[in-house]
């Protein structure tokens, strides 16, 4: 190579060198600056299926199961009145008579819609139909109490013994936990039934509101508006799950929506009974040593 050639050979290479440089640095991961925060990517967000397809929309949260023990001061009571006084806004909403295949799953998506507990007084004979149904009830946060195996109006104290003992291996059967309340067909406090449940520890459960959904006249209005009518803190409210009480799946969102929006939270009996007890206590109320409110 001749003398002249050489510095211009210098200069070529020196000028790929550089452009060389320039794409490894361009071409390079931007690196933070040392104060930056890193940002993690956003979850994926559930697809939304347009009709007719598969994905699904992400479903609401399900409450988690929970046994709450009924305060000892009802044990063997008869609970019939909510406690006077009481300031919290807690509602109980009740349901008899079920599990029922048509009826019991469309209220237990209302509820869990709304993030609402419920109790369940289950007939015996229909938890043995529907086992299943049982065990979603209590895993999504509902209380299971025991409504007699066949609903009778009336029984020997043999019958009401089986009565009773039937339909608690059931639930503790579906729900790992001995049920706790009980509540008598037809609301009839005075028969072996109810007093064999009180011998036996139960709390007897009555209610306080009535959605009166077993009159045959009712419907998805009225039901609604029974319960909306100016309820009070601590209400205790009646309604049914059993096949045929369509109209009470019905009302139900505007139930929850209406009172909800009124500040009422709905718990589950035992819930509520805990409630009261911490408040008699806490407060001095004046039913703050005596039984319950009768």
């Amino acid at each position: 190579m001749s003398s002249r050639a050489l510095p211009i050979a210098l200069i070529i290479l020196s000028a790929g060198c550089l452009v060389a440089v320039w794409h490894m640095w361009a071409l390079a991961p931007a690196e933070p600056p040392p104060d930056a925060v890193a940002i993690s990517p956003a979850p994926p967000v559930a697809a939304t299926a347009p009709e007719g397809g598969d994905a699904q929309a992400t479903p609401p949260a399900t409450p988690a199961p929970v046994f709450c023990p009924v305060p000892t001061r009802y044990a063997g009571q008869v609970v019939s009145n909510r406690v006077k006084g009481f300031p919290d806004k807690l509602l109980a909403l009740t349901f008899d008579d079920g599990p029922s295949t048509t009826v019991t799953p469309r209220i237990l998506e209302t509820l869990r819609e709304h993030g609402a507990r419920a109790t369940f007084f289950q007939l015996g004979s229909a938890i043995a139909a529907n086992r299943d149904i049982t065990r979603r009830v209590f895993a999504e946060g509902h209380a299971v109490a025991n409504h007699s195996y066949s609903h009778p109006s009336s029984a020997s104290e043999e019958s009401a013994a089986s009565e009773l003992e039937r339909t608690a291996t059931l639930i503790r059967e579906c729900t790992g936990h001995e049920p706790e309340l009980f509540r008598p067909p037809y609301g009839i406090t005075k028969g072996n039934l109810q007093r064999a449940a009180l011998s036996r520890g139960y709390v007897g459960i009555l209610w306080t509101i009535s959605a009166a959904d077993t009159d045959r006249r009712a419907t998805a209005e009225t039901i609604a508006t029974n319960v909306i009518h100016t309820p009070n803190p601590g209400d205790i409210v009646l309604m049914h799950d059993s096949a045929g009480h369509g109209d009470t799946a019905e009302a139900l969102p505007r139930i929850l929506e209406e009172l909800g929006a009124a500040g009422f939270r709905f718990v589950t009996v035992p819930e509520l009974l805990d409630a009261w007890d911490k408040w008699l206590e806490a407060d001095g109320g004046p039913d703050s040593r005596s039984t319950p409110p009768g």
